[in-house]
Protein backbone atom coordinates (compact mmCIF):
# COMPACT_ATOMS: atom_id res chain seq x y z
CA UNK A 1 0.00 0.00 0.00
CA UNK A 2 2.51 2.49 1.09
CA UNK A 3 4.57 1.93 -2.26
CA UNK A 4 0.88 2.61 -4.36
CA UNK A 5 0.80 5.68 -2.48
CA UNK A 6 4.36 6.99 -3.62
CA UNK A 7 3.97 5.64 -7.05
CA UNK A 8 0.34 8.17 -7.17
CA UNK A 9 2.35 10.61 -5.73
CA UNK A 10 4.61 10.41 -7.92
CA UNK A 11 2.65 10.07 -11.06
CA UNK A 12 0.71 13.21 -9.55
CA UNK A 13 3.75 16.04 -9.03
CA UNK A 14 4.83 16.52 -12.17
CA UNK A 15 1.52 17.44 -13.56
CA UNK A 16 0.33 19.54 -10.37
CA UNK A 17 3.86 21.37 -10.11
CA UNK A 18 3.01 21.81 -13.78
CA UNK A 19 -0.46 22.99 -13.46
CA UNK A 20 1.11 26.12 -11.97
CA UNK A 21 3.95 27.12 -14.09
CA UNK A 22 6.28 29.95 -12.29
CA UNK A 23 9.04 31.72 -14.59
CA UNK A 24 11.52 31.30 -11.97
CA UNK A 25 11.42 27.67 -13.45
CA UNK A 26 12.39 29.45 -16.71
CA UNK A 27 15.48 31.14 -15.22
CA UNK A 28 18.03 28.90 -16.59
CA UNK A 29 17.19 31.04 -20.10
CA UNK A 30 18.83 34.45 -17.80
CA UNK A 31 21.87 35.46 -19.56
CA UNK A 32 23.83 36.10 -22.80
CA UNK A 33 23.53 33.46 -25.22
CA UNK A 34 25.68 33.00 -28.85
CA UNK A 35 25.40 30.66 -31.28
CA UNK A 36 26.28 30.41 -35.19
CA UNK A 37 29.02 30.43 -37.21
CA UNK A 38 30.88 32.86 -39.68
CA UNK A 39 27.90 32.91 -42.47
CA UNK A 40 25.30 33.75 -39.53
CA UNK A 41 25.69 34.58 -35.77
CA UNK A 42 22.78 34.38 -33.49
CA UNK A 43 22.86 35.64 -30.01
CA UNK A 44 19.76 36.03 -27.29
CA UNK A 45 19.55 38.09 -24.07
CA UNK A 46 17.36 37.15 -21.31
CA UNK A 47 16.60 38.97 -18.64
CA UNK A 48 15.83 37.74 -15.25
CA UNK A 49 12.47 36.70 -13.96
CA UNK A 50 10.44 40.07 -12.43
CA UNK A 51 7.13 41.82 -12.36
CA UNK A 52 5.72 38.51 -13.86
CA UNK A 53 7.58 38.78 -16.85
CA UNK A 54 10.86 37.54 -18.46
CA UNK A 55 12.05 39.85 -21.69
CA UNK A 56 14.48 38.29 -24.39
CA UNK A 57 16.51 39.93 -26.92
CA UNK A 58 17.53 38.59 -30.36
CA UNK A 59 19.98 39.20 -32.90
CA UNK A 60 20.86 37.50 -36.34
CA UNK A 61 24.09 38.58 -38.28
CA UNK A 62 24.92 37.24 -41.98
CA UNK A 63 28.02 38.68 -43.55
CA UNK A 64 28.26 41.47 -41.31
CA UNK A 65 24.85 42.97 -41.91
CA UNK A 66 21.38 42.27 -39.37
CA UNK A 67 19.48 39.99 -40.69
CA UNK A 68 17.20 39.91 -38.49
CA UNK A 69 16.12 41.60 -34.42
CA UNK A 70 13.57 39.50 -32.15
CA UNK A 71 11.77 41.16 -28.94
CA UNK A 72 10.42 38.22 -26.70
CA UNK A 73 8.42 38.52 -23.51
CA UNK A 74 7.09 36.21 -21.66
CA UNK A 75 4.95 36.87 -19.13
CA UNK A 76 2.79 35.03 -16.26
CA UNK A 77 -0.87 35.16 -17.06
CA UNK A 78 -3.87 33.10 -15.75
CA UNK A 79 -2.07 30.10 -14.24
CA UNK A 80 0.19 30.03 -17.65
CA UNK A 81 3.32 31.23 -19.05
CA UNK A 82 2.76 32.86 -22.42
CA UNK A 83 5.31 34.09 -24.83
CA UNK A 84 4.68 36.20 -27.45
CA UNK A 85 7.76 37.83 -30.04
CA UNK A 86 7.94 39.79 -32.63
CA UNK A 87 10.75 40.04 -35.65
CA UNK A 88 12.00 43.01 -36.94
CA UNK A 89 13.78 44.40 -40.32
CA UNK A 90 16.80 46.52 -39.89
CA UNK A 91 14.55 49.39 -40.56
CA UNK A 92 12.48 48.67 -37.91
CA UNK A 93 9.33 47.16 -39.73
CA UNK A 94 7.76 43.72 -38.56
CA UNK A 95 7.92 40.41 -40.54
CA UNK A 96 4.49 40.03 -38.98
CA UNK A 97 3.37 43.60 -40.79
CA UNK A 98 0.86 45.11 -38.82
CA UNK A 99 -0.85 42.44 -36.98
CA UNK A 100 0.19 41.45 -33.53
CA UNK A 101 2.90 39.01 -32.02
CA UNK A 102 3.26 35.78 -32.53
CA UNK A 103 1.70 33.92 -29.17
CA UNK A 104 2.28 30.22 -27.93
CA UNK A 105 1.77 28.87 -24.56
CA UNK A 106 4.22 26.80 -22.29
CA UNK A 107 3.45 23.60 -22.69
CA UNK A 108 5.79 21.31 -21.47
CA UNK A 109 8.39 21.53 -18.46
CA UNK A 110 10.73 19.55 -16.89
CA UNK A 111 14.10 21.18 -15.18
CA UNK A 112 15.56 22.76 -17.92
CA UNK A 113 13.44 21.95 -20.54
CA UNK A 114 10.80 23.79 -21.84
CA UNK A 115 8.70 23.71 -24.72
CA UNK A 116 5.87 26.55 -26.35
CA UNK A 117 3.35 25.31 -28.30
CA UNK A 118 0.53 27.44 -30.55
CA UNK A 119 -2.90 26.23 -29.92
CA UNK A 120 -4.01 27.12 -32.21
CA UNK A 121 -1.04 26.56 -34.47
CA UNK A 122 0.01 30.00 -36.23
CA UNK A 123 0.75 30.49 -39.93
CA UNK A 124 4.32 30.41 -38.86
CA UNK A 125 5.45 29.05 -35.71
CA UNK A 126 4.31 25.71 -34.04
CA UNK A 127 6.07 25.33 -31.32
CA UNK A 128 9.36 26.19 -29.85
CA UNK A 129 11.91 24.13 -27.54
CA UNK A 130 14.29 26.00 -25.45
CA UNK A 131 16.75 23.23 -23.64
CA UNK A 132 19.88 22.54 -22.04
CA UNK A 133 22.04 19.67 -22.79
CA UNK A 134 24.83 21.32 -20.24
CA UNK A 135 25.33 24.18 -17.94
CA UNK A 136 26.93 25.97 -20.99
CA UNK A 137 24.91 25.25 -23.42
CA UNK A 138 21.49 26.42 -24.55
CA UNK A 139 19.64 24.33 -27.51
CA UNK A 140 16.00 26.08 -29.19
CA UNK A 141 14.26 23.72 -32.14
CA UNK A 142 11.59 26.28 -33.77
CA UNK A 143 9.04 23.94 -35.51
CA UNK A 144 6.97 25.85 -38.05
CA UNK A 145 5.05 25.75 -41.10
CA UNK A 146 6.45 26.23 -44.51
CA UNK A 147 4.34 26.86 -47.80
CA UNK A 148 1.93 24.72 -45.67
CA UNK A 149 4.59 21.70 -45.35
CA UNK A 150 6.25 21.31 -41.79
CA UNK A 151 9.68 22.45 -41.19
CA UNK A 152 12.06 24.07 -38.81
CA UNK A 153 15.49 24.73 -37.58
CA UNK A 154 17.39 24.54 -34.54
CA UNK A 155 20.34 26.69 -33.03
CA UNK A 156 22.78 25.81 -30.41
CA UNK A 157 24.14 28.74 -28.11
CA UNK A 158 26.97 29.29 -25.90
CA UNK A 159 27.03 30.84 -22.72
CA UNK A 160 29.05 34.58 -23.10
CA UNK A 161 28.56 35.35 -19.43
Amino acid sequence: MKFLLVLIAATLAPASAFANPDLDDLSFLEGHWRGGDSDFVFEEIWTAPEGGVMTGMARGVAAGKLQVLEYIVIAEENDRLVMRFKHYNADFTTWEGDGGPLELTLSTLDGRDARFTADPPSHTVTSIRYWMPDEDTLRVDVKQIENGEDGGFSLVFERMD
